[in-house]
């Protein structure tokens, strides 16, 4: 949850030194986790560059108090100057020398407080505009601080948040990169009680920012009675944002090393396992279960699979497992016809498809969704790579219904031998 810093990727803005301040922002988001292993995810001022995809690298004068941020994709970069550190108070505060917004004197405080079983982080910035007026300004720096925080950054920041236990973050063996294992990272969610539990295995977008989907998925699929552990598959890669290409072969064997992983475990029980993938982690789930050399390779098997909004486009079928797709009718990311040809099993361009099967493949088209509807932060509408997203609390009720019965019918209860 190195939640912090990114703030500066873009916001990080000033030139100049005025004692006056025009406008200023505010944010505070919360965290699961205890402020001081909150405050530790900060590591360094340039420490942002191991956590935020909007960040390519990050490098740090000789007396540590000055770092130029280099925007991934860009020749861009942003200057900050550290003013002040305090590790015994949670805080540290820094002034803008260049950056990519239009305001000027920018000066930022970022804190960790303690909030009830959890932690918040408060950032406060002062600024004047720049080249614009003021209502401009500020909405410039207001979305790059939600970009940072919310998109870019691993918090959940939705209004209604309720505070949840931090998930344990576990480590298992994913497929070897140049002779060397790769290690995958997971946050691991059980019901209470001793189980066996039916496990689901959450599979992120493309900006492979695991946690908040396991506070947002993760949490609600534990309220229902399932194991859940969500995979990160992008950062232990040594990858940024994949959004704009980079994707990895290898990512979709990730499902069936998490599957293997909850298997060894006495609490889980491996037959009622689903996979449930969302945007490319959708795209994974469905070619994970697909008739295939993935599948035709995995030691245990999934008993079903969704997917939320995946780009349909690339997966063949048929599939190997009953499956349900949740997709937003006005969705320009992941356009909604492509799936409906795969659900029908019509051939799309440069795929032939099996006109028939008899394991069932679901599609549920969801009303004036977009992309992303079910992410609670989104609450105002958003461009992100040139694509409209937007949270739809009636599709999500609708997503979570569907998806509640699906795996209601898929992973039923097991009887007791006799």
């Amino acid at each position: 949850m190195r939640a912090i810093r990114v703030l500066t990727v873009l916001a990080a803005i000033a030139a100049s030194c005025s004692s006056t301040f025009a406008l200023e922002t505010a944010i505070t988001v919360t965290s699961p986790l205890s402020a001081d292993e909150l405050w530790k995810k900060l590591n360094d001022f340039c420490g942002i560059t191991a956590w935020n995809p909007g960040v390519e690298r990050c490098s740090l004068s000789d007396d540590g108090k000055q770092r130029t941020v280099h925007v991934f994709g860009t020749d861009a970069t942003a200057v900050a100057e550290l003013e002040s550190w305090d590790d015994a108070k949670h805080t540290f505060s820094w002034r803008g020398l260049s950056g990519l917004l239009p305001v000027k004197n920018f000066r930022g405080t970022i804190k960790v407080t303690g909030k009830g079983v959890g932690s918040a982080l408060t950032i406060e910035a002062s600024y004047e505009a720049s080249g614009v007026g003021d209502a401009e300004a500020k909405e410039s720096v207001d979305r790059s601080m939600f970009f940072s925080l919310c998109i870019n950054g691993p918090l959940v920041c939705a209004s209604d948040q309720r505070p949840v236990p931090a998930a344990e973050q576990v480590s298992f063996e994913g497929p070897s990169l140049v002779g060397r294992p790769l290690m995958l990272r997971g946050y691991l969610r059980r019901p209470a009680g001793t189980g066996p539990f039916p496990a689901v295995v959450l599979l992120p977008g493309c900006n492979g920012t695991a946690e908040p989907l396991d506070q947002n998925w993760g949490v609600r699929l534990v309220e229902w009675g399932y194991l859940t552990l969500t995979v990160d598959s992008v950062s232990p890669r040594g990858l940024k944002n994949i959004c704009g290409g980079g994707a990895r072969l290898d990512m979709q064997f990730d499902a069936y090393r998490a599957l293997d992983f909850l298997a060894g475990k006495e609490f889980v029980d491996a037959k009622r396992a689903a996979v449930l993938g969302f945007s490319y982690g959708g795209f994974l789930s469905l070619s994970a279960i697909e008739n295939g050399p993935v599948e035709r390779a995995a030691k245990n098997k999934f008993a079903a699979a969704t997917a939320f909004y995946p780009p349909c486009l690339g997966i063949k079928g048929p599939m190997t497992t009953p499956s349900l797709i949740l997709i937003g009718d006005k969705d320009d990311w992941t356009p909604v016809d492509a799936c409906r040809k795969l659900a029908s099993g019509q051939d799309d361009i440069g795929i032939s498809r099996p006109k028939t099967s008899s394991i069932p493949l679901n599609l549920k088209v969801l009303a004036d969704a977009y992309h992303a509807y079910d992410v609670p932060w989104l609450e105002k509408p958003v461009s992100y790579f040139g694509h409209h997203l937007v949270y739809n609390k009636t599709a999500t009720d609708q997503s979570s219904e569907a998806l509640r019965e699906f795996l209601a019918v898929n992973l039923p209860e097991r009887r007791e031998q006799r």
